[in-house]
């Protein structure tokens, strides 16, 4: 069975490629484009991951990436899930300390070549699969 893992991104130019390098590595993808969709989706799908664009588009009481990522740790049924924070906009160090603050496990740079991407994946995954498996003894 193949893991899941939410795509939070509101750029189609951006999301498509990505999603489609993720299937294509055997990951089941499930996307949203907004804060509020992301929420439901992954109380819904319970994804292993979420990787998560910390500029998505704020639409009137929707969040950003910092308040997804902080929704999603303080929600009991999501609190687990593997967070990775992305952004292309900026890469000041100060965004990437706020977005481990908020709750990300890791963070990346858009631009960073999709084999580091894919490498912190895997290493979340492996962190994630540990704690599930400790947590059952």
């Amino acid at each position: 069975m193949s893991q899941k893992i939410l795509v939070v991104e509101d750029e189609a130019e951006q999301a498509k490629p990505f999603i489609s390098l993720l299937s294509y590595k055997g990951y089941e993808i499930i996307h949203a484009e907004n804060g509020v969709d992301a929420i439901a989706l992954a109380l819904k799908e319970r994804p292993s991951l979420a990787i998560i664009d910390l500029l998505v588009v704020r639409r009137g009481d929707e969040m950003d990436g910092y308040d997804l990522i902080h929704q999603l740790r303080e929600t009991e049924e999501t609190k687990n899930v593997a967070i990775l924070a992305w952004t292309g906009h900026f890469v000041q160090r100060q965004d990437e300390i706020r977005a481990l603050r908020a709750g990300a496990d890791d963070y990346v740079s858009k631009d960073v070549e999709f084999g580091v991407i894919e490498a912190r994946i895997e290493a979340l995954l492996r962190r994630t699969a540990r704690s599930a498996s400790d947590g059952k003894r």
